[in-house]
C-alpha cells in the first residue's frame, strides 16, 4: 500500500489544462458507471451514445473515448481535476445537462444503485449546483426510462 502511495507522488499528474471539457465529462460518467462495481455495458453504451450526441462524433469515436475516460479514471486518486476543468468551462445548464446524464448512466442498468447516487451527489456538489438541480436532474432522467 505504501508502495502504491508513493508511485502515485512520483508519477507525473495529470494537468487538468490536458483535459478536454468533453473527456472531463466522460470520466465523471465512467465513475457512475464503476460506482456501483458492476461493469454494465448497457452503461458503457449510454455513455458512447451521450457523447455522440454532445460532440457530434460517431459512435465508434465516442466508444473509443469511453475506453480512454475508463483509463484515466483508473489512474486518478480524485474527481476534482475532471470537475475543475467543467467548472471552468461548462455554465450552469450545461453543468446540469451533464447531471442529468449522470442520472441516465446510473439507471441505464434500471436500477440506481446507493453508490452511484452518492457520487452524483458528490459530483453535483463539486460542479456548485443547488440540490433542487440534484432532484430535479434525477427526475428527468427517470421520466425518460
Amino acid at each position: 500500500m505504501l508502495a502504491k502511495l508513493l508511485d502515485w507522488f512520483e508519477a507525473p499528474q495529470q494537468a487538468p489544462e490536458e483535459l478536454s471539457a468533453d473527456e472531463a465529462a466522460t470520466v465523471l460518467m465512467v465513475e457512475i458507471m464503476l460506482a456501483d462495481h458492476d461493469l454494465d455495458e448497457r452503461e458503457a453504451d449510454l455513455i458512447a451514445e451521450r457523447l455522440a450526441k454532445r460532440t457530434g462524433d460517431d459512435k465508434a469515436t465516442a466508444t473509443a473515448l469511453v475506453q480512454k475516460a475508463q483509463e484515466r479514471h483508473s489512474e486518478s486518486p480524485d474527481l476534482y481535476p475532471f470537475t475543475r476543468v467543467i467548472n471552468d468551462h461548462f455554465d450552469e445548464d450545461q453543468k446540469y445537462a451533464l447531471v442529468v446524464d449522470l442520472w441516465r448512466t446510473a439507471l441505464a442498468d434500471n436500477t440506481i444503485d446507493k453508490l452511484e447516487e452518492h457520487m452524483i451527489r458528490r459530483i453535483a456538489d463539486m460542479l456548485y449546483l443547488h440540490h433542487s438541480h440534484f432532484i430535479q436532474a434525477k427526475r428527468e432522467a427517470q421520466q425518460e426510462s
